[in-house]
């Protein structure tokens, strides 16, 4: 299980190595259901993206870089094609398995005694609290479960047109994630919103969106150009001192111990020269 586990999920991110985006994300393996399911998906979407890739990739690339894009294309469809074929051969055995045991393990894993702890510490939360706040807390979950149920559904219902409509589904699902409809309550209740009205993700969650690229790049400093400009020429001046008084003692042939000896010979010399004196 666990040879065939590994070689499955590395044939399978293999082609992220050069730049194949379209990887899909493997399903998270919770039981022998879902084990199932990824076998299946692994085994299906293995060889239609595989195959696929042949045309996409080239096709893609000659639109985006020209005949240099499309010679790019080539090498990406026929390194998807071995590999991702190669996923498919491998994977339903291993995912099968590791849903198995998922399943056999479930009643020893500590994810069941953590939801428990979960539960009883909203219980008695929500016990500590007065009438009103009981109230308002109740409403909140009760309208989170109905935008949740909501959501699902909408998926739901583009998964029940066959073939083409897993596959609508899948990009469904990652345009809401790349957008991140899935963060919380409020941000897929927007996504929920901004569908049925016909609008565009990217101009409700423009602002968003912006925010999220400018924390992940590098900040900007504080400190303008003069103040720079000055801490540079401080920080210089502070090395060459520093180094002009290294060197001038390596120069002397002298080291720590002899400086501080040659200042007490020094201070000895005055001391006597005050006595004659």
């Amino acid at each position: 299980m666990d040879l065939s586990l590994a070689l499955a999920q590395g044939f399978h991110n293999a082609p992220r190595l050069y730049g194949d985006t379209t990887v899909r994300k493997p399903i998270r393996i919770n039981g022998y259901k879902s084990g199932l399911r990824a076998a299946g998906e692994e085994f299906g979407y293995g060889i239609y993206d595989g195959w696929t890739g042949l045309v996409k990739h080239p096709y893609h690339g000659a639109k985006k870089d020209g005949a240099l894009g499309f010679v790019k294309g080539v090498g990406k469809g026929v390194g998807g094609f071995l590999l991702k074929d190669l996923a498919a051969l491998f994977g339903p055995f291993g995912y099968a398995m590791k849903g198995i045991h998922k399943e056999l393990v479930k009643d020893k894993q500590a994810t069941n005694f953590i939801r428990q702890a979960r539960r009883i510490q909203g219980q008695q939360d929500l016990i500590a609290l007065d009438a009103g706040g009981k109230e308002e807390a109740i409403r909140t979950v009760c309208q989170g479960w109905h935008i949740i149920i909501d959501v699902r559904t909408d998926f739901e219902e583009i998964k029940h047109h066959g073939i083409r409509g897993r596959i609508a589904f899948h990009k469904e699902r990652k345009y809401w994630r790349k957008h991140g409809a899935f963060e919380n309550v409020e941000q897929a209740n927007r996504a929920l919103e901004a569908k049925r009205d016909g609008e565009d993700f990217d101009e409700v969650f423009g602002r968003q969106m912006w925010e999220l690229k400018k924390a992940e790049g590098p900040r900007k400093s504080t400190m303008n150009r003069k103040q720079r400009k000055a801490h540079s020429s401080t920080a210089g001046a502070g090395q060459d001192v520093g180094d002009s008084k290294i060197d001038g003692v390596l120069a002397g042939g002298h080291t720590g111990t002899d400086i501080g000896d040659k200042a007490a010979i020094d201070t000895q010399g005055d001391d006597q020269a005050s006595g004659h004196h």
